[in-house]
């Protein structure tokens, strides 16, 4: 299959989804693999994450000041993002909970999941 060939059905693959889905009917977003509540502020947590990436990736934080949110997403070394993400609530003042986020399902990720919990912890540790 040629690269042209390819690019022409992930295209009619995606344009397919989108009709299919309908236009009033929003996706039902996926769980988050874990969360987790911690005694620490959520931009020292953001910061924190994204300070401490997980194997190969780089961390970058985008912290929405105004909704109390922030997410690391994981990006390769070349900057190509991934769907794996780190998402940070405000839940009261010096709190946080953590959601562990991602899209990709080819088997083996699981390490990755107890990998992040891990520097979560530890970045939510005094």
């Amino acid at each position: 299959m040629t690269t042209r060939t390819l690019c022409f059905v992930l295209l009619a693959s995606g344009v397919a989804a989108c009709t299919t889905t309908g236009l009033t009917s929003k996706p039902q977003p996926n769980p988050p693999i874990w969360s987790a509540a911690y005694n620490v502020p959520y931009t020292v947590m953001t910061n924190c994450l994204a300070a401490r990436p997980i194997g190969g990736f780089t961390g970058v934080p985008r912290i929405q000041a105004e909704d109390g949110v922030a997410t690391v997403t994981l990006t390769l070394g070349d900057g190509t993002q991934m769907a794996i993400n780190y998402i940070i609530r405000r839940t009261g003042s010096g709190a946080s909970v953590v959601e562990w986020r991602r899209s990709l399902t080819v088997g083996g990720w699981e390490p990755i999941d107890s990998e992040a919990h891990a520097r979560a912890d530890a970045c939510g540790s005094p």
